[in-house]
């Protein structure tokens, strides 16, 4: 039997229906069309709220619209007109309009969206998307994560994602995330892991026969060697099994970082972290370049068997990973961004330990309201070492043989764990809201005038001539400008070597000294007077300066230049020497040329 729609409803239907074409647009592109410029607001109150026969219009209204709803999506076919699209966006700005009105309920329009979203294929849920993207503004208009139409809206992009591809569907993805950080302020919280709970649901499944077959007896190595390989391939086969057991293995950490607070798992994380940067290492050649792989029989002797059942649950993984088959291990330890993303993952983890460290923790608990996020678990002085050191061992291993590009990621990447820092740090104090108010209109016109009176200009510039000093001098009518210029001792520099006078009777008068303070002082007064000379000495002497090594004193500088003086007359006394000696042997002075000035003819 089927159930009759209420005659107040179908009414409401048709009202609705009749309504839509007052949003039609003229464009016949597939994108949204724009919103209608002017709204009729009497028309839809005397339409749809002025009913006397109804007494709860938002309820019937509802259930109209889900009705009209139903009927505009049975239409949807993508292959032969785009025309059912175009009526679905009518639809929702003519809802949108009656939550504007207060008519229908402000959570509407999204719950209109989400229940078309799950009826339709990813490719329809694109287009009805753009709609969501096209009215953002309109729509996310006093939108609160915690309640309301904010609680719909985020119900709604996360039930999308869940039914999204992360690696087929990444751009429509990254559109939905874009969308939530518009819709958002920056503060809000209804996204935040604000219990700090990892997720132990990531778990990484490998080959762990790998672990008894890398050779941890002495002394043995691989089965999956031939009788006939020699012992430098043995032995490079038999490292690189290890290492696949290992850094697998490392993943159980990656995902749940608390259990490094056990101490035998922290010891294997240093041994695995110290294996894993000296196998990168070794991976790259002396000219940056991948070395070639380790040639192994490890497909032909150690073929994975299946058992023709497998389980769902295994094959269906959330987000991308790396495939954990031993075959393809060598191919990805030669990949640098294989590389790459397995040390920055140690280098988070290396980060979560060294924000357990004492210092830190003392500077995160400062104002700290948060409980959840904060770990009674604290880092030893040893374990902090070790950290800091495992630090730049990483940083170090992304930038071996990279060149400016390695340099560049391990920047990034620090930039973004910077970053995350902060962002903890706003965590452990409850989320705190760092939106500013607006500026109240008095606090902009005092803004205003006071950055008026700093830029304008002065008038009064008559009567300043520079410096305040200089302004009092000129302007001081009891003051006599020939006094001032005829007092030479104000005017003239004195010489540098009248300084040492007064250095010589400060030392005098420290030898004389009792107390400390008084030594102090005189040490200070002997600074300044010594700097005055030196000054005064480079002005003309810079080129001794070069002598004095790191004795910088007035006597060693007079000693100097004393010496060069003395020296100076050494040589002009030795000169005059050898020119008596080059004169005639019987003591007669040879005859000096005379240059006559005429010119010959």
């Amino acid at each position: 039997m089927v159930q009759q729609t209420p005659p107040v409803i179908a009414r409401l239907r048709n009202s609705l229906r009749a309504a839509l074409p007052g949003f039609k647009s003229l464009s016949t592109s597939s994108g949204v069309p724009s919103f209608p410029g002017a709204i009729d607001r009497d028309r839809y109150f005397d339409t749809f709220k002025s009913v006397p026969e109804i007494s709860d219009i938002k309820s019937c209204l509802e259930c109209a619209s889900r009705e009209l709803l139903y009927d505009i999506v049975t239409d949807f076919d993508l292959e032969s007109s785009l025309e059912p699209f175009i009526q679905l966006y009518q639809f929702f700005d003519l809802i949108l309009t009656l939550s504007e009105l207060e008519i229908s309920d402000p959570q509407l329009p999204f719950a209109l969206i989400e229940e078309t979203l799950d009826t339709q294929p990813i490719d329809n849920c694109k287009r009805i998307f753009s709609y969501l993207e096209a009215r953002i503004e309109r729509l996310t208009v006093g939108v609160d994560g915690t309640k309301g139409k904010g609680i719909i809206l985020l119900r709604l992009c996360n039930e999308l994602l869940r039914r999204l591809s992360k690696s087929e569907d990444t751009v429509f993805c990254g559109r939905i995330f874009v969308f939530l950080t518009k819709s958002f302020p920056l503060s809000e919280r209804s996204g935040v892991n604000l219990r700090g709970e990892f997720h132990v649901e990531n778990k990484t499944t490998f080959d762990d026969r790998w672990n008894q077959l890398a050779g941890n007896q002495p002394g043995r190595s691989s089965p999956s060697l031939r009788d006939n390989d020699s012992s430098e391939a043995a032995l490079a086969v038999d490292a690189c099994n290890r290492l696949y057991a290992v850094l697998w293995s490392t993943q159980h950490e990656f995902a749940e970082p608390i259990r490094l607070f056990q101490k035998q798992i922290l010891d294997n994380f240093k041994e695995s972290l110290d294996t894993v940067i000296k196998a990168f290492r070794s991976s790259i050649d002396e000219h940056g370049h991948n070395a070639p792989a380790v040639a192994s029989d490890t497909r032909r002797n150690h073929k994975r068997k299946w058992d023709g059942e497998v389980k769902h649950d295994d094959l269906d993984s959330y987000n991308p990973k790396y495939l954990t088959s031993r075959e393809l291990f060598d191919l990805e330890v030669r990949d640098l961004v294989f590389r790459r993303h397995i040390l920055v993952q140690f280098l988070i983890v290396i980060e979560f330990l060294l924000s357990l460290s004492p210092k830190y923790k003392k500077y995160l608990e400062a104002e700290a309201k948060n409980r959840s996020v904060q770990f009674a678990y604290t880092l030893s002085e040893e374990d902090d070492k070790w950290a800091e050191t495992a630090k730049k061992d990483v940083v170090n291993a992304l930038n071996y043989k990279s060149g400016m590009d390695g340099l560049l990621f391990s920047r990034t990447v620090d930039s973004v764990l910077t970053r995350e820092k902060n962002w903890v740090k706003w965590k452990a104090e409850n989320c705190v809201s760092f939106e500013m108010e607006p500026a109240s209109t008095e606090h902009v016109a005092v803004s205003k005038s006071a950055g008026h009176e700093a830029t304008t200009l002065i008038n009064n510039l008559g009567k300043v001539v520079g410096a305040p000093a200089l302004t009092r001098v000129w302007f001081d009518d009891s003051l006599d400008i020939t006094t001032i210029r005829s007092n030479a001792q104000k005017i003239n520099l004195p010489a540098y070597r009248s300084y040492a006078k007064s250095i010589e009777g400060y030392h005098l008068d420290k030898d004389f000294a009792f107390t400390e303070q008084e030594k102090e002082d005189i040490d200070e007064s002997i600074s300044n007077v010594t700097w005055r000379s030196l000054r005064i000495a480079s002005r003309d002497r810079f080129q001794l300066f070069k002598n004095l090594d790191d004795d910088l004193s007035i006597k060693s500088l007079i000693a100097i230049e004393d010496g060069i003086a003395a020296g100076g007359k050494e040589t002009e006394k030795d000169s005059k020497k050898d020119i008596q000696a080059n004169t005639e042997p019987d003591g007669v002075k040879p005859t000096p040329q005379v240059i006559s000035s005429t010119k010959s003819p």
